[in-house]
């Protein structure tokens, strides 16, 4: 099932409840005379409600305040258990800490690395992923991840506003990377195994000559 992120004043969203990609009802639930200070919206699947900074403040404004959920997508359907765990620990965090979001997801990348059979050590691993033919596009989705997620336990270059702005892309990379690496080679596997077995042993034949 598609995820489609809880936003302010969105007349359709995955409900942070029941998961199930439903419409929302909108009705201020309480306010000033001046400002809206919380809105509320209410899933029409399971009926349970969302809270929402309204403009009072505009720090905050259109942001919601419980239950505290995470913007990030679903997994991928391919992707390894192991790294799965780590990705959905990813995204139960980033609304708490988008530091420790990149972290996790940087172990994900290392775990996805070691079940490719490429190093331990994530930087050697994405040169091994080079000398196999990796597109750079999926290289570089590689290395943003590596630097990122290095950047979040380590002082660095990178400033904590820096993380906060890309570590949304980390999971979408991470998604990326499984879709090229495991879910494309599975697709074309399938495609290839359901061909004519006379054609498969032609083909079998040609390339032992």
């Amino acid at each position: 099932m598609s995820y489609y992120p809880p936003t302010y004043e969105g007349q359709a969203f995955t409900c942070p409840y029941c998961d199930a990609y439903a419409q929302m009802d909108w009705k201020c639930w309480a306010e000033s005379p001046y400002f809206t200070i919380v809105e509320m919206a209410t899933c029409k699947h399971c009926n349970k409600a969302s809270f929402w900074f309204g403009s009072a403040i505009p720090e905050v404004a259109g942001k919601i305040m419980f239950p505290l959920v995470t913007s990030a997508p679903m997994p991928h359907p391919d992707m390894p258990d192991d790294v799965k765990a780590d990705y959905l620990e990813a995204r139960d965090v980033l609304p708490y800490s988008t530091r420790a979001a990149a972290a996790l997801i940087r172990l994900a990348l290392q775990r996805l690395c070691i079940h490719l059979g490429k190093s331990r050590k994530i930087d050697k691993a994405i040169g091994e992923l080079v000398q196999d033919g990796l597109p750079q596009g999926v290289q570089r989705a590689l290395d943003a991840i590596r630097i990122i997620g290095n950047e979040s336990v380590h002082p660095g270059e990178l400033q904590d506003d820096d993380i906060d702005k890309s570590v949304g892309s980390m999971f979408e990379l991470l998604n990326f990377i499984v879709e090229d690496r495991i879910a494309r080679l599975k697709k074309i596997d399938s495609i290839y195994e359901s061909l004519p077995e006379g054609k498969l042993k032609g083909v079998e034949q040609r390339d032992r000559k």
